[in-house]
Formats: C-alpha cells, structure tokens, sequence
C-alpha cells in the first residue's frame, strides 16, 4: 500500500522544528546578553537637551609647592611691627645754639660776580708765567744761544768721575759748553765753549752732559725743544 509522501515528510520536518527552538532561544540569549552588556559599559549620557551635545570641560589644578617654613627669627622678625615708632628726641635746654659752617671760613665774603671770566684768564696766565730764556750768544749752527735752566741740577757723585779727568778741577775752575735740547728734558750735540785757562774743564764737562736734564728754552710763553743752550759747570770751595 503506497505511502503518501506528505505524511512522511511531516513528522520531520516537525521533529526538526523542535530541534532548532533551544538553538533559536540561545542565540537570542547571547543577544540580548551582548546588549545588556554593551549598555552597562557604556558611559552616561551628559545631561542636556535631547538632541544636542553637551561637553563637560574639567579643571585639573597643578599641585601647589609647600612652602618653606620660617626659621624662629624670621617668625620674630615678621611679629615686629612694620612701623617702629620713633624715639622722644631729647633737648637740653640750656644747649648753645647749632652753628652751621659751609666750607672755608675765608670764603665768607667771597664774592662770585667779582671773578674774571673765562676768556681773560688765558691771557693773566700767559702775563704771569715766566719770561722767556735770554739770548746768551750764537750756536755753533747760527742760531741763536739762550741760557740753560735746570730741570734737575747733577749731583757732585755725577760729576766727581768726570772731572777728576781736568787738569785743574779746584775752586774757579769752570767749563762751559752748548747743547741742543732733547726731549724728557736732555741734551745732545754738546761741544766745549770756553774753560778756565789750562783746566781742561770744557772736555770734562762736556763728557760729563749725557747725565744732565735740562728745561728747553722758552721762545713766546711756549718751550722750544731741539734749540741750543749754554751749559756753565763752575767749581765753587765747600760750604758756598
């Protein structure tokens, strides 16, 4: 007797049916599982409007450095009052009267209107410097010779070593020459003159003017360096 095929085919496609349900119930388990978790892991919602972003800005404060602590006299020195009052000054009643004294005394009348002004003060200064040099004679060049002035007169230890060279060296005995000026003050070119008769003195003294220092003759109020000047070494008895 044939078997309708649909009758077969119903009871398994039914026990199939059956068989796919825990499956079916599992995955929307798992599904509904994921959900739940997705939502408890994700962070709240700000409040604000539906629809619209809100942001929530956070102030994070750096931390404040301690302070160091003030030593004992420091916590003392900040207890003193800021304002010391003064100290009572103290009088003395029968205390003479102050005197008060502006620089020198002789000062007292002095009178600054009576000053001369600035531009007569180079002329009183050129009246009052020295004259110039005299004219003494004729340079072995031509020019003229003036009388020398010592700017440092030479000691006797200077001239003993060169004078002990003379024939006579004693009192009287003189020698004289001309040199031209150099500058700080010396002499050079210098040539013998004249001498006491049979002294010798002009060649000992005129080895002897390397050491000498001499002021430059002055021509106009100004100092004349390279121009001649007579030189007069003259032996004099002790004592004068």
């Amino acid at each position: 007797m044939p078997v309708p095929t649909g009758f077969l085919a119903r009871p398994r496609n039914w026990w199939a049916d059956r068989r796919r349900v825990p499956v079916l119930a599992v995955v929307i388990a798992l599904h509904v599982g994921l959900i739940l978790l997705l939502l408890l892991l994700a962070p709240p919602l700000p409040k604000g409007k539906p629809g619209i972003t809100s942001m929530v800005a956070v102030n994070v404060a750096a931390p404040t450095p301690q302070r160091a602590q003030p030593k004992p006299q420091q916590q003392k020195a900040q207890k003193a009052p800021s304002n010391p009052q003064p100290k009572p000054m103290v009088t003395v009643d029968d205390a003479p009267p102050a005197k008060w004294s502006f620089g020198d005394p002789a000062l007292k009348d002095f009178d600054l209107s009576k000053v001369p002004s600035a531009d007569s003060a180079p002329a009183q200064m050129a009246e009052a410097g020295p004259p110039d040099s005299a004219v003494v004679g004729v340079a072995p060049d031509g020019s003229k010779l003036y009388a020398a002035e010592w700017q440092r007169e030479p000691t006797n230890t200077e001239l003993a070593f060169y004078l002990r060279k003379a024939r006579y060296s004693g009192p009287g005995a003189f020698g004289l020459i001309a040199c031209r000026t150099a500058p700080r003050f010396k002499v050079e070119d210098c040539r013998p003159l004249g001498e006491s008769p049979g002294s010798g003195m002009g060649y000992a003294v005129n080895e002897a003017a390397w050491q000498f220092r001499v002021k430059p003759p002055r021509v106009n109020g100004d100092y004349q360096v390279g121009t001649w000047v007579s030189i007069r070494i003259m032996i004099t008895p002790p004592g004068n």
